[in-house]
């Protein structure tokens, strides 16, 4: 049986909390840098089913940099046009933009082969993830930040005399990327506010002939639904339920649902590979951080599905937390990033959250987006400049916040 560990000092110069993608690119981009990281996390490392996602062009220009992007297309789907529907009438077909040297506009994968492209990229650099190694304690000072680690074996937890593994930790800087029930984010004191009700919504991935390259938002003024075309001649069906749907989610239920919602896709549902319901949120984080101690992801922010924004914004936020964490590690004199950091991201998520006006119609914008503008930014698959793009293209203007990044 494994006894309890000495105590020992862990000291590297970057702690990263969560080991998912936003985790992943802050430790790979901090390894680019030359800085010293450790990534731990409390979950396993073969975990349930992996949820397709939507990388926007601003996440896959970021991949591109750090040198992953390539390994993700095998098992991807570029994605280069949203037709938007509103009323069941087809009322606009956006361009995506595109990613010099990829061409799509997005991507759609599954989770888990974005996870892997990080972490064989870590691992060339030296940097394996502590799998079933959670934070237990946090402290920091002007200088440095320290704690606990505990490392458990979940296979082993019940056997008689097996007692889990205590070490302690310092480091310059912790970054925060360990999701919804982040522990650095209790740490630290810092609240989630939620901004509105639950959402629910169900989930279908499902054979579909019309799965090319171009992505589908329904909009009503009740709910939002989506498909996005996957690999393999499938598709993801996102429907928002006014409650969970009280019946099987199979293939009958999914028919029912697109015949309710998107009955322009005319092709019969042949089937249906997976299924499920989840509940969303909107809610931000008090802050973003202090000292050096600072949140990416969805430790500091949820937003609904659709628009995949928590993490595609998330992995902006890493990137640009290891970029100036490094300039601060290699420049120690320099000013404290922290408040710059804040303002933008602040900003950012009030405006995608919709708590702070973003954009205004045109003279020459259609009626439709003047009814559904509450929604559309939340549903669209971009952030920053591309978001902006994508709107332009709706006519409307944004309002400007006066906030550098």
């Amino acid at each position: 049986m494994k006894a309890t560990s000495l105590l020992s000092q862990g000291r590297t110069q970057v702690l990263v909390v969560g080991g998912g993608p936003v985790g992943l690119l802050a430790a790979l981009r901090l390894r680019q840098r030359g800085v010293e990281v450790r990534v731990v996390d409390q979950q396993s490392e073969h975990r349930a089913h992996s949820f397709p996602v939507v990388l926007h062009p601003q996440s896959l220009r970021l991949l591109q940099d750090v040198g992953v992007s390539a390994a993700l297309f095998w098992r991807g789907r570029p994605v280069t046009r949203l037709t938007v529907y509103t009323e069941h009438e087809r009322r606009a077909v956006l361009e995506l933009p595109k990613v010099p040297g990829i061409g799509a506009g997005v991507l759609t994968l599954p989770q888990d082969g974005l996870r892997q492209a990080l972490c064989n990229a870590l691992r060339e650099r030296g940097v394996n993830v502590e799998y079933d190694t959670r934070l237990a304690m946090l402290q920091q000072d002007a200088r440095s930040v320290w704690g606990r680690l505990v490392h458990e074996e979940p296979s082993r937890l019940l056997l008689s005399g097996y007692r889990s593994e205590i070490n302690a930790f310092q480091a310059d800087f912790v970054i925060g990327a360990d999701g919804y029930d982040s522990t650095v984010r209790s740490a630290l004191g810092i609240e989630l506010v939620n901004h509105g009700k639950l959402e629910s919504f169900a989930f279908f991935d499902a054979p579909s002939s019309r799965a090319g390259h171009e992505a589908h938002l329904a909009l009503s003024e009740d709910y939002c639904n989506s498909i996005f075309p996957l690999q393999g001649g499938k598709a993801r069906f996102s429907f928002q339920l006014g409650r969970s749907l009280n019946k099987v989610l199979d293939a009958s239920a999914l028919q029912d649902l697109v015949m309710a919602r998107t009955p322009w896709f005319t092709e019969p549902v042949t089937g249906c590979d997976w299924s499920g319901v989840a509940e969303f949120r909107r809610a931000l984080a008090s802050s973003f951080g202090q000292g050096r101690v600072w949140l990416a992801g969805e430790a500091a922010h949820l937003t609904g599905p659709l628009g995949v924004q928590s993490l595609n914004v998330g992995l902006d936020e890493a990137n640009d937390l290891a970029l100036r964490i490094a300039d601060a590690l290699s420049s120690p004199g320099t000013p404290s990033f922290g408040s710059h950091y804040e303002a933008h991201r602040s900003r950012q998520w009030r405006e995608l959250l919709g708590l702070s006006e973003s954009v205004q119609p045109r003279p020459d914008c259609a009626e439709w987006t003047r009814r559904h503008l509450s929604h559309l930014a939340a549903c669209l698959p971009a952030s920053e400049g591309d978001l902006k793009e994508l709107l332009a293209q709706l006519r409307l203007s944004p309002i400007s916040s006066g906030v550098s990044r």
